[in-house]
């Protein structure tokens, strides 16, 4: 008897179809997790969501630069995430007005997440005197900072997004999508931020 083959695909072996290759018995249609989307009927691709948001991409020291590392990491990364059958989704989103930061759910600007996990869960910030400008009268605004192997920059390093870009998509079965929980209150920086932000300003944020 010929013996049948499967179709690999990110390091599983689909039997023609009839699997979802998460190791649960549904078809391929019946999958539940959210990170999985079927193209067609032997051809399985994992959704890892890479969200920036920002209070401003065309002034701000720390958020530009930040944005254009991100877009950098993804495009580096996106043939091994093709090898692994997973799709890199990113986008970027400004929040122009304290409705949208809390919609964002955003505690700290820049902020990056990947399927709504925030990389950097433990904030530190500093003042950024670029998103102070872009304010009325100049008000203390922090932006996030980031500490990567002891040491502090101001914008994102590129090893430590590829670093948890990789993470992330190794544990992509682990780690199911989330959605972080609406804010109630914003934090007072940002509070600060958009009591005093000039609204004369006639430029996006971010794009």
């Amino acid at each position: 008897m010929k013996e049948s083959k499967g179709s690999e695909i990110g390091g599983r072996i689909l039997d023609g179809g009839s699997g979802c290759g998460c190791n649960c018995s549904t078809s391929i249609a019946g999958c539940g997790p959210s990170t999985v989307e079927a193209t067609d009927r032997q051809t399985v691709r994992k959704i890892l969501n890479v969200d920036l948001i920002v209070i401003d991409l065309s002034t701000c020291k720390r958020c530009v630069p930040t944005g254009d590392q991100l877009k950098t990491a993804v495009k580096l990364l996106a043939p091994v995430a093709e090898q692994l059958g997973i799709e890199l989704r990113h986008k970027e989103t400004v929040v122009q007005t304290p409705e949208e930061a809390k919609g964002a759910a955003l505690l700290s600007s820049p902020t990056i997440r990947l399927n709504g996990r925030d990389i950097a869960q433990d904030i530190r910030e500093s003042q950024c005197e670029s998103c102070g400008d872009l304010t009325e009268n100049n008000t203390m605004v922090d932006c996030r900072e980031w500490h990567y192997r002891g040491k502090v920059y101001s914008a994102a390093p590129i090893a430590l997004l590829i670093e948890a870009l990789m993470d992330a998509m190794i544990k992509i079965d682990e780690m199911p999508p989330v959605t972080p929980a609406l804010l109630k209150e914003l934090p007072e920086n940002l509070r600060r931020y958009f009591d005093n932000k000039k609204q004369a300003n006639g430029s996006r944020c971010c794009s």
